[in-house]
Order: C-alpha cells, then structure tokens, then sequence
C-alpha cells in the first residue's frame, strides 16, 4: 500500500511539469527569419545608458515592409468602426495602428484573431517627436500599407 501511494505521489509531482503550456512564439521563433530592417529596429539598445541613442536611431526607420508580428490586440468603435490594431514584433515590442473603414487593409483586418501570425508593411508616423522615444517597447505608431495573415 506504501509503494502504490509513493507511485502515485510521484506521478502528481510530475504531473504539472507536462502541462505547463508552452510559451507563445516571438515572431523569430516561427520558423522563419525576419527581414533584416526589423532585425535592425530589435536589436536597437533599450536599457542603460545606450536608450540615450534610441530616439536618433528610432527615427531613421520611416517605411517598414513585410514586418512578422503578431496581433497583440484589435479593438472596433462601435461609433464608426475605425478599428484600434495592436502587433507584437518580437521582444515584447508592439505597433499601433488606427485604421479607418475606409482603409484598403480594413477588410484583411476584420478577419484576425488574437495571437494570429501576421505580415505587415507600411510607415511609423513618428507623430510625436521625441514622445515615441520615452516609451522604448512602444506602442509605436504606424500606418499600415499592407496586411496579409
């Protein structure tokens, strides 16, 4: 009786060792490599004294093309439907973009889900100045020229 308790003590001690859920793949970790201008904007220093060189090196990416993420968020007003996007680009760095019905990459937008894989192209908007800077992780603003899931 001692030994089949034993057995089945161990086996609930290692039970939650094999349900621990897998962390959610980084972008990079899918399988494919990214574009080498995103590699780039990642592996712009965020932390210690190198942040002081962030915004100049933040500001010389204008135009992004075929960016791997994934969607963080999506959120729909009610009000007009202009649709708020959230993208993970890997590091826990995240792209925001408005996007209006109007949009051509609305209808592609409508059909994602959260944690879906993406492919995006587009612009940062660099609308604040020096006030993208102070947030090193993002959101950054972007304007989406391009959506493929």
């Amino acid at each position: 009786m001692r030994r089949i308790a034993g057995l089945a003590l161990i086996a609930l001690l290692a039970l939650p060792a094999c349900d621990k859920p897998k962390p959610a793949a980084t972008p990079a970790a899918q399988g494919t490599s990214l574009p080498a201008s995103q590699t780039a904007f990642l592996a712009i220093p965020r932390t210690g004294a190198a942040t002081d060189d962030f915004c100049t090196r933040f500001k010389t990416f204008d135009r992004f093309e075929n960016w791997q993420g994934k969607v963080q968020d999506l959120r729909i007003s009610t009000l007009d439907g202009t649709a708020d996007l959230e993208i993970n680009i890997g590091q826990g760095i995240r792209l925001e973009a408005i996007v209006q019905k109007s949009d051509p990459v609305y209808p592609s937008l409508l059909k994602l889900g959260l944690g879906q894989a993406i492919i995006v192209s587009g612009q940062f908007t660099h609308a604040n100045n020096d006030a993208d800077c102070l947030y090193y992780r993002g959101p950054f603003g972007v304007h989406l020229t391009g959506l493929k899931s």
